[in-house]
């Protein structure tokens, strides 16, 4: 039987389209410890503990950059990440 997945794929581009309907006001108006409770009631945010993040397993396209070159990306566009790949192809290209 095939693993039926609810993971969903979107562009930037659609995120940006969607509406929030996020009710920030109620948001505002819970204390710390109710929106802990609302989310133990959400069988995806549970919280973790120690003996989880021991085995967890970074993802395999983790990169990390450090903080004045990934700044300095940031400062450039709001698509930052498009323009780090795009320079990494530049320099794929230019030494092969």
């Amino acid at each position: 039987m095939k693993d039926k997945s609810t993971s969903v794929e979107y562009t930037r581009e659609e995120l940006e389209g969607l509406s929030d309907e996020t009710d920030w006001a109620k948001v505002d108006a819970m204390t710390d410890e109710e929106v802990y409770q609302d989310a133990l009631g959400d069988p995806d945010a549970q919280p973790t503990d120690a003996a989880f993040w021991a085995t967890a397993q970074p993802p395999d396209n983790f990169l990390c950059i450090e903080p004045d070159i990934l700044a300095w990306f940031k400062r450039e566009t709001t698509d930052y990440e498009a323009l780090i790949n795009k320079a990494l192809l530049h320099y794929i290209e230019a030494h092969q």
